[in-house]
């Protein structure tokens, strides 16, 4: 009953058109009202879900993919992806998919990946007879990578709400981001043969699109091996990856001023603003749903189901990707990372493989309608309606959802390092 009046509450208000961070904090309030508890503990417990060292990455993330989008390193590694594809047929596409991946690697957020490389990319696709829709799709789809490869915020919202060492989770990302890369670029090679080649191979050009982005591609390199050496932690990496980008792109690559990096600043601002409002509140609601043993309820009910490990995985699978439908990335983390991982701890399996296997399906829900927010980036960047570009999404949705099939059946994709 108190599990129903929660679920019931929160989908009113979201139906309403009340921000979830908003809803989430009108009903703690309410509960707390309801069954008779002190007041005092929604500060105290908001509070505690902000006091978080690794938090602090997410701020910094978003702002190293700002001054990637606007300091000239994107350009970069949008020009050697170029030299390194650009003559496969369907040379655009592959080049897209392969500079989110690159991108991915260093801002960890879909939408920054999506917004920045569309911007850049959609008109040259559509000059090269890729259709709106087809263009805008491959985008789209290649978005997901950001979140998979590291770093990756929607790993830094599991590791914090769960307790599950982010290092492990970003190393655990590295394979699966390099077969969804895979996956994606043969998928643009079937579906884009007739739009032709970008571009002939040059030795000389892909040298000289190294050297341009060799500073870029630093970037990467420093985060992930400076947190697998154990040199610095990923909020530490995130620190240094943005001196470093800041660095590059004013000294350097001289692409940004000190005003630009201001109002980058700003925007970091907001976004993260939200994201924070949104775990304050939701902290406050796992509080109430840890006091009146919740969890432990979902877990006896899940469990009663099967214990099978495939079975259940298949179960929560199919629960998060309709989730996905209804609710973005990260009020759907933040609110279920909680509850789903006793359940799948209580089977036997490891949190880090189930926190990449949760980012992977909610990021899928962040191209599909109604509610993805990539989605919505995308219509707005390719200027192309939302159901011209579900329909260019098809492939792709086939092509994530059999590379899901292959990490649940497969946990060792995921798990390779151990």
């Amino acid at each position: 009953m108190f599990m129903l009046s929660i679920l019931v509450g929160l989908l009113a208000l979201i139906a309403i058109g009340v921000p979830i961070a908003i809803a989430l904090g009108a009903i703690s309030v309410y509960l707390i009202w309801h069954y008779d508890y002190a007041l005092s503990p929604i500060i105290q417990q908001a509070v505690n879900g902000l006091d978080s060292f690794p938090l602090l990455a997410i701020p910094l993330f978003i702002l190293v993919g700002e001054v990637m989008s606007h300091g000239g390193i994107a350009s970069r590694l949008v020009r050697l992806a170029s030299a390194l594809v650009g003559f496969v047929a369907g040379g655009l596409g592959q080049i897209a998919v392969l500079t989110s991946m690159f991108f991915g690697g260093i801002s960890g957020s879909a939408v920054a990946d999506a917004s920045a490389i569309g911007s850049m990319l959609i008109d040259p696709m559509k000059r090269h007879n890729y259709s709106a829709g087809a263009a805008t799709a491959i985008i789209v789809a290649a978005s997901v990578v950001g979140i998979i490869v590291p770093p990756s915020i929607p790993m830094i919202l599991f590791g914090v709400v769960t307790g599950t060492s982010i290092s492990s989770l970003f190393l655990a990302g590295i394979v699966p981001g390099i077969m969804i890369t895979v996956g994606l670029m043969l998928t643009t090679w079937l579906t884009s043969r007739a739009s032709g080649k970008a571009q002939s191979f040059s030795l000389s050009e892909l040298w000289h699109a190294f050297y341009s982005a060799f500073p870029a591609l630093l970037l990467p390199i420093i985060i992930v091996g400076g947190i697998l050496s154990g040199v610095f932690t990923p909020t530490e990496s995130s620190a240094i990856a943005l001196i470093y980008a800041v660095v590059v792109s004013v000294f350097l690559y001289r692409s940004l001023t000190v005003k630009k990096l201001f109002e980058l600043c700003m925007n970091t601002g907001k976004l993260t603003g939200l994201v924070l409002l949104l775990l304050a509140f939701a902290n406050v609601l796992a509080w109430l749903l840890t006091a009146n043993m919740v969890p432990q309820q979902i877990v006896a009910v899940l469990t009663s189901l099967t214990e099978d490990k495939l079975a259940m995985l298949g179960i929560i699978t199919l629960f998060l990707l309709v989730v996905g439908f209804f609710m973005d990335l990260t009020p759907a983390m933040v609110i279920l990372a909680p509850l789903m991982t006793p359940v799948v701890v209580k089977l036997g399996i490891d949190p880090v493989y189930f926190g990449v296997l949760m980012s992977f399906i909610l990021g899928i829900g962040l191209i599909t309608p109604p509610v993805g927010t990539v989605l919505y980036v995308g219509c707005g960047v390719g200027n192309v309606s939302m159901e011209r570009l579900s329909r260019s999404l098809i492939p792709y949705y086939i092509t994530l959802l059999v590379l899901l099939a292959l990490f649940i059946i497969f946990p060792g994709l995921i798990l390779w390092y151990k």
